[in-house]
């Protein structure tokens, strides 16, 4: 039931190396083709928010934008529901992050000098070199702000990773073979405190999501995590009715999983 993220710099290998891995132990490869099919189950206009908003940066606006966080909401929680089926191959989307502490997750990191990335966009995409260039670190940069933004991380820390490879100096497919051998022993090392924390985390996201992208409630302030033991969530509406629909929408998504709900209701004087 292991689980592998793969965080990657732009032509470092990420697709090749996660579907190689997909294909030779029958895991889910969850890129961005499965993120846009999951958006578009939600709903067309999510869907289209993909080719814009994925792993970028947001505004100072976007970061404020409640459809804005909706997307986002949808996304994170679209990664945990597909590593709480376990055997998946996770790429991007800060997934090391929102996997993190999880013992049965390896989070990966690949890199390459931009030489060699540079050659490989020019070969694949058809560009000259300094469109190349350019391409690399404008998606680079993205990613980058998009972890900043979200997780408050430097996406290039290694510290963030479990192994970190080169894929200049690894073929992908040597290195497709030894993640395969570190996934059997992950799989080893899963917990039924990991798997707890894990279904704690989706929940958690689960209940954002629907609340992000209610377009009945309206929440100023909203937090919702696991600490462990309870899906806590923290906030204020303002009105009667917007608590209600946030109580509904955790009853029916909760289950028997623990949940305290501190959103506090203040209304106008």
């Amino acid at each position: 039931m292991a689980i592998l993220t793969i965080s990657r710099e732009f032509r470092s290998g990420g697709r090749e190396v996660g579907v190689a891995v997909a294909e030779k132990l029958d895991y889910k490869y969850v890129g961005k083709e499965r993120i846009i099919e999951e958006m578009g189950k939600v709903g067309e206009r999510w869907r289209k928010m993909v080719f814009d908003l994925d792993e970028a940066a947001p505004t100072l606006w976007e970061r404020y934008d409640m459809q804005y966080r909706g997307f986002i909401a949808l996304v994170e929680s679209a990664v945990y529901e597909y590593a709480l089926k376990d055997r998946a191959v996770i790429i991007g989307r800060g997934g090391n992050f929102l996997l993190e502490g999880i013992p049965h997750v390896l989070r990966v990191r690949l890199t390459a000098p931009l030489k060699t990335r540079t050659e490989r966009v020019i070969a694949k995409d058809g560009v000259d070199r300094k469109t190349a260039e350019r391409l690399i670190q404008r998606i680079d940069r993205a990613r980058a702000g998009y972890i900043r933004a979200h997780f408050g991380k430097e996406w290039h820390d290694v510290e963030h990773y479990d192994v970190v490879f080169n894929t200049e100096k690894q073929p992908f497919e040597e290195i497709a073979d030894l993640l395969v051998e570190m996934l059997e022993k992950c799989d080893r090392s899963a917990t039924g405190e990991g798997v707890n924390l894990l279904s704690g985390r989706a929940l958690a996201a689960r209940i954002k999501a629907d609340v992000w992208t209610n377009p009945k409630v309206v929440i100023p302030t909203l937090s919702v995590f696991f600490d462990g033991r309870e899906v806590v969530l923290q906030g204020i509406v303002h009105k009667e009715n917007q608590y209600r629909l946030l109580e509904g929408i955790v009853r029916d998504l909760a289950g028997n999983l623990p949940v305290r709900n501190e959103i506090r209701l203040h209304r106008g004087g």
